[in-house]
């Protein structure tokens, strides 16, 4: 009888139900996925009644309007934060007083640059050496 080699290393069992977890999941919202899910309805649907034309049409017009007003709110998210930018940039070189979130007294000083936060979510300005959110100032002086 032959030898077999010893299996080394975890060994990990998993139910089907944990397997199909673990695959990568398509977002349907995606072009990518509409696809999928277009694909997957015209490969599975009865051949004796396909499903009309005009139903593919009205679905292709459903998703490009969905991702057209994806890509705008996307657009605006860039125009608001461009305009930010633009308040905050004005900021630099002057006296700004802001109010610490730990809620001691009013502090002035200079705006010496400002960042973005992360995902563009917030604008912080640097006073001082201190990253003061905008939403802290609460004057500004030449």
């Amino acid at each position: 009888m032959a030898e077999t080699a010893p299996v080394t290393g975890d060994f990990m069992p998993t139910t089907p139900l944990q397997a199909a977890a673990a695959k990568p999941k398509t977002d349907i919202f995606s072009s990518e996925g509409f696809l999928k899910l277009l694909a997957t309805q015209i490969s599975s649907q009865n051949p004796l009644e396909p499903m009309k034309d005009t139903e593919f049409v009205a679905q292709m017009a459903s998703f490009s309007q969905l991702e057209q007003t994806t890509n705008m709110a996307s657009d605006i998210k860039a125009l608001t934060m461009s305009g930010q930018l633009s308040q905050g940039a004005a900021l630099i070189g002057k006296s700004v007083t802001y109010q610490p979130a730990n809620g001691d007294p009013a502090v002035t000083g200079v705006v010496q640059s400002l960042t973005v936060g992360s995902a563009n979510k917030s604008m912080n300005l640097i006073v001082n050496g201190v990253s003061v959110d905008v939403s802290q100032v609460t004057g500004i002086a030449q």
